[in-house]
């Protein structure tokens, strides 16, 4: 019998971490959208104890000193792909890697050390409405190859926590630019009958601008996985981060959990980056007038908090023609996003159905 845990009653074992059935003893698992695990064997459900507080740390404090832990802390055990190096944790076993579809994830005995999560939001969303989702997708996909339904038909869709590092932050922000006033003045031309007229024409006039814009930002996202285009995966925001629950490895139960591959300070430049329209949109307000130019901006972050998060999302991994392509859905919203393939083939008929539609109405013009 495996060893458990005196204060949680959590299997340990092989180094994977299940929650046992207080009925019959099976492995338990998340039921999406409740605070319950499931037994998929006798059907017996226990409510997920023990949330911890929803924490934000000080950015530089936790740089330096917040504790890290090891990877195995988020439950499971340790998983790389081979093909697109992901880092893992599961309960159970991988015959495929979530993110690229390749059929060997190799166990590794340690993934080296973690800031732990301390809050996620759980699955909202089950598996048999996100494949339906993932269907829905892909009929109304023009151009797609026609073998691309069968594939949405038979190929498999995991559901994955993905880690995001979130970031506070109130930014001063000096600035230097030019502040534009529209003026009319009357100008007189010759139209193309010979004959004078006149128009208004609008000018600019230019003067110097500085000053000092403060914004302040709450929960900025930064995604910290590379196992997914960042283009495609912000297309799944916003996210109620409002509902945000105090990290339980039992939400993960049934689940994969990545590894977070950019750190902490990485995705704080990140974050500026997705701070700086904000803050331009500040100092063009600033400015006035009816145009602006900004020529220069010194940003300065002060009180910056941060925390870890894990957030749920389905996603299905296909290859075609030996790429991957990847369809992801917000397990909390519905809202879905993907890669697709198109058909060389239907495109270049549509071309030629259309240029010889053109023609045939060309000629009937021209024979009339």
């Amino acid at each position: 019998m495996a060893e458990r845990d005196p204060e949680t009653n959590v299997a340990l074992g092989e180094g994977k971490l299940t929650f046992p059935c207080e009925q019959c003893g099976s492995a338990l698992e998340y039921a999406p959208g409740s605070d319950q695990l499931r037994c998929n064997h006798c059907g017996h459900t226990q409510a997920i104890q023990g949330e911890r507080s929803i924490l934000e740390h000080d950015f530089e404090d936790m740089l330096q000193r917040i504790g890290r832990a090891p990877a195995s802390t988020l439950g499971g055990h340790s998983v790389q792909c081979e093909g697109c190096g992901a880092q893992a944790m599961l309960a159970g076993q991988a015959g495929r890697c979530a993110f690229c579809g390749a059929p060997v994830v190799m166990d590794v005995k340690e993934l080296g050390e973690i800031v732990p999560p301390e809050s996620l939001l759980p699955f909202g969303i089950d598996g048999p409405k996100a494949r339906e989702a993932f269907q829905q997708w892909v009929r109304k996909l023009w151009f797609a190859p026609n073998d691309l339904k069968r594939l949405a038909q038979v190929h498999g869709i995991d559901g994955v926590y993905l880690p995001y590092w979130t970031y506070d932050s109130q930014t001063t922000t000096r600035y230097k630019g030019l502040r534009g006033d529209h003026y009319y003045v009357t100008e007189s031309y010759t139209d193309a009958q010979g004959n004078r007229q006149t128009r208004q024409v609008q000018k600019t006039r230019w003067r110097p601008a500085s000053g000092t814009v403060r914004v302040g930002f709450d929960d900025v996202l930064v995604c910290a996985s590379q196992s997914l285009p960042r283009p495609l995966i912000e297309k799944l925001e916003p996210w109620d981060l409002h509902n945000l629950r105090g990290f339980e490895a039992g939400y993960l139960s049934g689940f994969i959990a990545e590894r977070y591959r950019i750190g902490l300070e990485d995705g704080f430049q990140v974050a500026d980056e997705r701070m700086q329209p904000e803050i331009r949109s500040a100092i063009r307000s600033d400015i006035g007038g009816d145009v602006q130019q900004i020529l220069s901006m010194q940003v300065r972050h002060a009180d910056v908090k941060c925390k870890h998060v894990l957030l749920p999302l389905w996603i299905s991994s296909f290859r075609y023609k030996e790429k991957v392509f990847r369809f992801i859905v917000n397990a909390r919203t519905g809202e879905v996003a993907g890669e697709r393939p198109w058909s060389v083939a239907k495109i270049v008929l549509t071309v030629l159905l259309v240029a010889a539609v053109i023609a045939a109405i060309v000629i009937i013009a021209k024979s009339r």
